[in-house]
């Protein structure tokens, strides 16, 4: 069983303090959607746990109890349009290994982006530029190249922005599909509360650096707590396919 412990997080900006002390656990086989309104942290939250913005605190990996310390662990994946690239698909792909390539990449390495492409279903644009792909595909060949190293934790911020409904679809069910093969820990940054009702496991409601709430959709997708932390007034209902929708009325 894979575990994720983030102990005390918090993260400083200047003067400006933007974690103050976020300690959870999260668990394997399991996605947990990070909600919450614009500038309170989500992000950064994500980024501290990929160590890619300093922070204090710190984070720890547990794989069936034993101390994980490998970097290839935890893959990262940005916003879409973070990344501007000339490279082709297959070798944007490839730099997923960057941690283990060498002057000579091997056969089996380059079988590796292979099998990762196909099950993708990229092979038809593996050799074009990246730069010159859709929103849709690019965020595929970004997803591509995280999950090429097969991590324990899977970070993914706002995975679904700018795509069409199709791609968010295809994009999210990726994701599960890798959670539950693999028993990784996903956590993912999103706006749309129907979809982290829908993809999440659990949410975790950050407001103004802190932990609102932790918990199962049902128990989070509160209409007075969710007024609370983002001013408007929404409505909370159950779908006829069993999801929960909350749809925002009007600012209080």
């Amino acid at each position: 069983m894979i575990e994720l412990s983030v102990e005390n997080i918090n993260v400083n900006f200047g003067d400006k303090k933007i974690l103050n002390g976020i300690t959870e656990s999260f668990e394997g086989g399991e996605m947990t959607a990070i909600i919450g309104k614009n500038g309170v942290g989500k992000t950064t939250f994500i980024k501290a746990i990929a160590g890619l913005t300093k922070h204090g605190g710190k984070s720890r990996l547990f794989d069936n109890g034993k101390l994980i310390n490998d970097r290839n662990a935890i893959a990262y994946v940005p916003q879409l349009g973070a990344l501007s690239t000339k490279l082709t698909v297959f070798e944007m792909v490839l730099l997923g290994l960057v941690n283990n390539l060498k002057w000579h990449v091997t056969n089996e390495q380059l079988q590796m982006v292979d099998d990762i492409i196909k099950k993708l279903n990229l092979t038809d644009i593996s050799e074009q530029p990246f730069n010159t792909l859709s929103g849709g595909q690019k965020q595929l060949v970004s997803m591509a190249q995280s999950l090429i190293s097969k991590p324990k934790v899977l970070l993914l911020d706002e995975p679904t922005s700018a795509l069409d409904l199709r791609h968010q679809l295809i994009v999210m069910n990726l994701a599960q599909e890798y959670t539950k093969e693999t028993g990784a820990v996903t956590i993912f940054v999103v706006h749309d509360l129907m979809l982290a009702s829908r993809y999440g496991n659990s949410l975790l409601l950050i407001n103004d650096g802190n932990v609102k709430a932790f918990d199962k959709a049902e128990n989070v997708l509160k209409p007075e707590m969710l007024e609370n932390v983002y001013g408007v007034q929404i409505s909370v209902e159950h779908t006829k396919t069993g999801f929960l929708s909350a749809v925002p009325i009007k600012p209080l």
